[in-house]
């Protein structure tokens, strides 16, 4: 299932008491032109999993080029590459080189795959499971209103109707 929308309007209540970090804000979120609802809603999950770091969500998606989201630094160097796909081995070497840190957010399989990668102490990913993700799918809507709360390695949604838990755990290779 495609995306119909091509902006998300969030309204967003954000809360970690771990790291005192609470926000209330309002932000727009564009698909890729042609991006599958699971993609999109991999992609939100990232991007939450990373709010705290205020982690930008890339505007077009270039197959494994350029990551989903990132953070750079003044001299706009790459502090963090995050992919929500796994990488051609070649392009993950890439994002090492140019990142600081790479995080990929991967599905169960691609996770399994990940494991014949070549070793880089850069790099970590995160699992999301398929049910998840389709649970996630049911919340997106043009205008939505999510709260989130973060308590160690777990992320609670809730978009007044249905609730949804993630444990977020990123695993380092080897």
């Amino acid at each position: 299932m495609l995306m119909s929308a091509k902006v998300i309007k969030l309204d967003l209540n954000y809360s970690c008491a771990e790291h005192h970090h609470f926000a209330q804000q309002r932000h727009y979120l564009a698909p890729y032109p042609e991006e599958p609802a699971e993609h999109f809603a991999r992609r939100v999950l990232a991007w939450l999993c990373l709010y705290e770091s205020k982690a930008v969500m890339a505007g077009l998606h270039r197959s494994g080029k350029d990551p989903d989201l990132f953070l750079l630094d003044e001299q706009q160097h790459f502090q963090l590459w995050a992919s929500v796909e796994l990488l051609e081995e070649k392009h993950l070497r890439r994002a090492c080189h140019l990142a600081d840190q790479v995080v990929l957010f991967l599905d169960p399989d691609e996770q399994r795959q990940l494991h014949n990668m070549p070793y880089s102490a850069k790099w970590s990913s995160c699992v999301f499971q398929p049910e998840q993700l389709q649970q996630l799918c049911t919340m997106l809507k043009p205008h939505m209103e999510l709260s989130v709360w973060r308590e160690d390695d777990a992320i609670l949604l809730t978009d007044g109707t249905q609730h949804l838990e993630l444990s977020v755990q990123c695993q380092h290779p080897h």
